[in-house]
């Protein structure tokens, strides 16, 4: 009975602890792009984009500039998302990125100007400006022997070690390369789940990352690799979701 009460108590603090995770992920581009007025707003929203191909580059910043952010990723794990991003793009729209940036120089100003710079730099009308940042925490937990969870979501077993929760958001700004201005602003978010033991051991099934339960398990190459494979993953899901919501809006929005 007791250890029933010990389980449902441990639902229930998971879902709050994860509803706070979800609240401390903020909105990170705002704090690059010069806010629109309501007019501008209105405008931008109040048009077709033509089907004739758009070239642009794409740009892409790792933000861990609040408070609960999760570490800056690896340059290599930037790269794998943002060519991943890149090729998800050119599936979905009519968009070709001729090229993708990892610019360590942009700053969360509100600055206009070197957005237009970095259109001239590039040569290109248009930027993709992509911003990935993502909260996360890491608590105590049992963990199942065979690393089989069970189908109830409860969670129990016997070995010691740990569960960490990453929850990314990727957020698309289209801008013009001439006014550094959004055209098209969207957003999406997705979380993982890692489990490892507390000490690392000759294991085939920890640590493991782990997105909804109807989605496959993905085993890190090693316990080093382990949180880099976690915001690898979280990151993937977040740009998928951003896709689909940027292609929704785009034949909304015309390119002037």
């Amino acid at each position: 009975m007791w250890r029933y009460i010990l389980m449902v108590v441990g639902l229930v603090l998971l879902v709050m602890v994860s509803a706070c995770s979800f609240e401390n992920s903020p909105k990170r581009l705002p704090a690059y792009l010069t806010p629109l007025s309501a007019d501008e707003n209105v405008a931008a929203t109040s048009h077709f984009l033509p089907t004739e191909n758009v070239t642009g580059a794409l740009v892409v910043i790792n933000d861990t500039g609040f408070e609960k952010s999760a570490p800056s990723l690896q340059m290599e794990t930037r790269q794998s998302l943002g060519g991943y991003l890149q090729a998800e793009i050119h599936k979905q729209l009519s968009l070709q990125l001729s090229s993708v940036v990892y610019p360590e120089s942009l700053q969360p100003n509100g600055s206009v100007d070197q957005f237009i710079q970095l259109a001239k730099d590039q040569g290109v009308p248009y930027l993709l400006l992509a911003v990935l940042s993502s909260t996360e925490w890491e608590v105590p937990d049992r963990l199942p022997l065979n690393g089989f969870q069970q189908p109830t979501g409860l969670r129990s077993g016997g070995l010691v070690g740990y569960r960490a929760e990453n929850y990314s958001r990727m957020e698309l700004a289209f801008l013009d390369g001439k006014t550094g201005r959004p055209i098209v602003m969207t957003d999406g978010q997705a979380w993982a789940t890692l489990e490892r033991l507390a000490v690392p051991l000759e294991s085939n099934v920890y640590p493991v990352v782990r997105r909804e339960q109807s989605q496959p398990p993905i085993y890190p190459n090693s316990d080093a690799d382990a949180f880099e494979t976690l915001r690898w993953v979280s990151g993937q899901d977040a740009i998928a979701q951003a896709v689909m919501h940027l292609e929704e809006i785009w034949k909304k929005v015309k390119v002037s």
